[in-house]
């Protein structure tokens, strides 16, 4: 799904008109449509602000398939698959505590056990 085909929906789903996101990020009701149909890319602040009206998250336009975004007149590809690259991040940190936390349990009950 594209980018464009992300934010109609989503503007659906809301049952916002093109009007009022365009009003909301303060653009033409043209240029919103052309976002929607794929004419061209918004500004990845503008992304950010529709996400915020339609409450919604970020990634939920930028993951999945490989979308690019205006960003000051440079292109930034998004690569496939964002969310997940940063999940698993997130859960590789935690698991790197949880050893931490063990590797101090264990040094402490082997003291504990040198102590009888």
């Amino acid at each position: 799904m594209t980018l464009g085909e992300k934010l109609k929906k989503a503007r659906i789903n809301k049952n916002f008109i093109q009007e009022y996101l365009a009003e909301a990020l303060n653009v033409s009701q043209k240029t919103y449509s052309n976002f929607e149909n794929d004419k061209s890319k918004p500004a990845f602040s503008q992304v950010e602000d529709i996400a915020k009206v339609l409450e919604a998250s970020v990634l939920d336009f930028l993951s999945g398939d490989s979308i690019t975004v205006n960003q000051n007149n440079n292109e930034v590809a998004i690569a496939q698959n964002y969310a997940t690259i940063n999940a698993s991040e997130k859960l590789i940190d935690q698991y790197e505590q949880r050893l931490k936390d063990k590797d101090a349990e264990i040094a402490f009950l082997k003291q504990l056990l040198g102590k009888k």
